[in-house]
């Protein structure tokens, strides 16, 4: 902490085969920063970010938070991220003072669960994100279970995956979301080109672009991330060079937690023709 509304991360981490830091990290960040500055009686209601430039691993990230909204009830906060000086990401996190369950409880309804096997009764087998091994540093262990993981066989383009953070850890409201800030970016953008059967890690040389431009959550009702969550993500549409990717999360118990709305750049180099022997 520099000061009481300027924070600087501690370690940044992402994919072993990028110098780029992982999306999501950086979310949960902004969010734990923004969190600095308001009363513990307060839980985020939606964050709203766009990324501006790559963020590397290299160098440290600067987040200042300025103070837009207070009232009673709803208060918003925009945080801002440079790397080196420069401006590398906005956010804007609203926040809502936190109701108890009951609240309103006779005029609550939701869309259900798809119905989707739970992890263990699966083939795929969990692994600690990522397979190859992030660095340290991260608040939660995030344990993956893919429901649709042959990415290489050309598919719709939606993918189903559970996540759980079993570490054992008492983590305060704002921590949860915090963390769920950070689950939202998990193997999202990456959806986009499932229709063309293209693994993105590690990046083939066909995939040129495949980055975050947009990123918006927004948390419907708190979490126990220390227990499985289903992710159902799909793409509406690929067109223009940009893809256009939702995302819904369920408690292991059903109730929607969270929506993630995400818009990526996208460029693809068309494969071309082999040429015929003249024989």
């Amino acid at each position: 902490m520099v000061d009481d509304q300027t924070y600087v991360s501690e370690s940044l981490w992402g994919s072993p085969v990028s110098s780029i830091v992982f999306g999501g990290q950086l979310a949960g960040l902004s969010l734990a920063a923004a969190f600095k500055t308001v009363d513990s009686s307060y839980v985020a209601r939606s964050m709203h970010i766009q990324f501006i430039k790559c963020v590397v691993k290299v160098a440290p990230v600067t987040f200042k938070v300025q103070d837009v909204a207070s009232g009673s009830r709803f208060i918003s906060r925009t945080v801002q991220a440079f790397q080196n000086s420069a401006l590398v990401m906005q956010t804007v996190c609203n926040f809502i003072m936190e109701m108890p369950p009951d609240y309103q409880a006779d005029f609550q309804y939701q869309k259900a669960m798809p119905d989707e096997a739970a992890p263990g009764s699966s083939a795929d087998c969990p692994y600690l994100l990522d397979p190859q091994g992030y660095p340290n540093g991260f608040p939660a262990k995030i344990w993956v279970t893919e429901l649709d993981s042959d990415l290489t066989t050309p598919g719709p383009p939606r993918q189903r995956i559970w996540l759980e953070s079993p570490d054992g850890q008492r983590r305060t409201a704002q921590l949860e979301q915090c963390v769920m800030a950070a689950y939202s970016d998990v193997h999202f953008i990456r959806v986009v080109v499932r229709p063309f059967g293209i693994r993105v890690i590690p990046p083939p040389a066909q995939l040129r672009k495949l980055v975050s431009i947009d990123h918006h959550v927004w948390f419907h009702q708190q979490a126990d991330l220390g227990k499985r969550v289903f992710v159902d993500t799909w793409c509406s549409r690929l067109g223009s060079g940009r893809g256009f990717v939702q995302s819904e999360f369920f408690t292991h118990d059903g109730r929607l937690a969270a929506t993630v709305v995400q818009e990526g750049r996208v460029d693809i180099k068309p494969e071309m023709p082999q040429p015929r022997p003249k024989l």
